[in-house]
């Protein structure tokens, strides 16, 4: 009896270390790896990590540890949750700093403890800004600037000024509002990406042109077809039409130094479309009527130390026509007769009238015009070509084309330097600046007055613009004055 039992016993010892023999053999070991950095930028990493088995795990936890010591002291941690699966897996941090080095390690949360994988190093990048679209502008516009890197913080100034930044698009494309503008025309714009300053190579020119409004005229009179020209520090503006109404005979002149307007006197009989420049006007009509050749003049003026000087009268009829002064030689243009074309110089050492060869397009008092150098500049109102008259050769040549509204015409145009400032021609408020050195076109600050006018009268001194406006036959109220700073903020 004993010995069965010892041999019962030794059998089932057999058996219990076959069976632990078997389990060990059967248990199936799970591996980690931090596999690849799928993603980098400034701030946001996206890690690949997987896990090695061929059964399932039961796993608490998963992700990732980041750290900026190797020891992975106080590390950010990626978790991800409860695991069953192996393979690979996902994770993404967006709170890293810029241009600073990082550990990278995977984690497993199994039952026995938590699996490590390996470790890898990477460095997150430099951002960087090297556009900004547009370039220039008015307060309040949207811009975009475009780059790498940027984090989501990332602040954008004009100047010392803060934008509104409206969206940070794939981390290389900020939206923002352009601010209030300080004292510089042309402002540094700086991009702040955590605590790293970039400034942009291109600098942000704000829209200029501020406008002032001055007293009215002091008159119940609103000049229309009237002439205006300048002497110095005085600006002179009368005859053509009351209201477009009736016949004006007046004559007023504004002072800058003392800034009221007086009456002049005034001998001559009205001129209503006369032509007029710096110094000469003339021609015209002396009723009001819609032929073209129905009391005409050929009246002809110069105004020359503070008087009126009447000059032998025009050899031509010129009603609605354009004139300007160049190489010391006055030029008439166009007009009602001729089909607009006709064309005549004065010369002021001769005193004598010559016809020359026909102006390239039809040519009126409504045709914007400008200056610059010995060359007049016109603007075709059918095609908004820009033509121009060399002085010297009296040979016409094609520029380019007006970017604005022409409208029914009208329109002011001023040379300043190198700078041509024009617009506001009929029901229009839009204000352009050409820069006669680049040929760029750049729009102003628009009139912020009543579009329904046009200009009677414009004028410089000491680089700003003086505009008599007035108001069209249906506006009621005298005429405005006006005051354009060009390059004003």
């Amino acid at each position: 009896m004993e010995k069965r039992k010892i041999g019962i016993i030794s059998l089932l010892v057999i058996f219990l270390g076959i069976f632990s023999s078997c389990q060990e053999e059967n248990q199936i070991p799970t591996s980690l790896v931090t596999e690849d950095i799928i993603y980098l930028s400034g701030e946001r990493a996206r890690i690949l990590g997987r896990i090695l088995t061929t059964q399932n795990v039961a796993a608490t936890d998963h992700g990732f540890y980041i750290s900026e010591s190797e020891s992975f002291f106080q590390p950010k941690i990626i978790t991800l949750g409860e695991r069953t699966l192996p393979g690979r897996f996902i994770g993404e941090i967006n709170e890293l700093e810029i241009e600073k080095q990082y550990y990278v390690k995977s984690f497993i949360a199994l039952p026995d403890g938590i699996l490590f994988g390996n470790v890898l190093i990477i460095k997150t990048l430099s951002p960087d800004a090297f556009d900004i679209s547009p370039k220039n502008g008015s307060v309040g516009i949207t811009v975009t600037i475009k780059g790498k890197n940027f984090t989501s913080d990332t602040r954008v100034f004009f100047g010392d000024r803060p934008a509104q930044v409206l969206k940070i698009d794939f981390e290389s494309s900020i939206t923002a509002i352009v601010p209030a503008s300080g004292s510089k025309i042309l402002e540094e714009v700086s991009v702040l990406v955590q605590n790293k300053k970039i400034i942009l190579e291109d600098k942000f020119e704000y829209t200029t042109g501020k406008f002032t409004r001055l007293p009215n005229f002091p008159s119940s009179l609103k000049l229309f077809d009237n002439i205006y020209f300048q002497d110095g520090a005085e600006f002179f503006a009368g005859l053509g039409a009351n209201n477009g109404q009736s016949i004006n005979s007046q004559i007023w002149k504004y002072s800058v130094v003392t800034k009221n307007w007086t009456e002049v006197g005034f001998s001559g009989r009205p001129l209503w479309k006369a032509f007029s420049g710096p110094n000469y006007f003339g021609g015209g009509a002396s009723i009001i009527s819609q032929s073209s050749l129905v009391s005409t003049t050929n009246d002809f003026w110069k105004y020359e130390n503070n008087n009126f000087v009447k000059l032998p009268n025009l050899p031509f009829i010129a009603v609605n026509a354009v004139s300007f002064e160049l190489n010391s030689k006055l030029y008439v243009m166009g007009g009602l007769t001729g089909g607009g074309t006709d064309s005549y110089r004065y010369d002021f050492a001769t005193q004598q009238w010559q016809k020359i060869g026909n102006a390239i397009f039809s040519l009126n008092r409504s045709v914007l015009t400008f200056q610059y150098g010995n060359q007049q500049f016109f603007v075709n109102p059918a095609s908004k070509e820009i033509y121009s008259f060399d002085g010297g050769s009296e040979i016409w040549s094609f520029f380019g084309l007006y970017p604005g509204d022409i409208n029914s015409g009208s329109a002011f145009a001023v040379t300043i330097g190198n700078r041509i400032i024009t617009g506001m021609a009929n029901r229009s408020l839009e204000v352009w600046e050409l820069n006669m050195d680049s040929g760029v076109w750049i729009s102003k600050n628009s009139f912020p007055g009543n579009p329904i006018a046009r200009n009677a009268g414009v004028f410089v001194h000491d680089n700003l613009i003086y505009i008599l406006r007035s108001g069209e036959v249906q506006v009621q109220g005298p005429m405005e004055f006006w005051v354009l700073d060009p390059f004003g903020l």
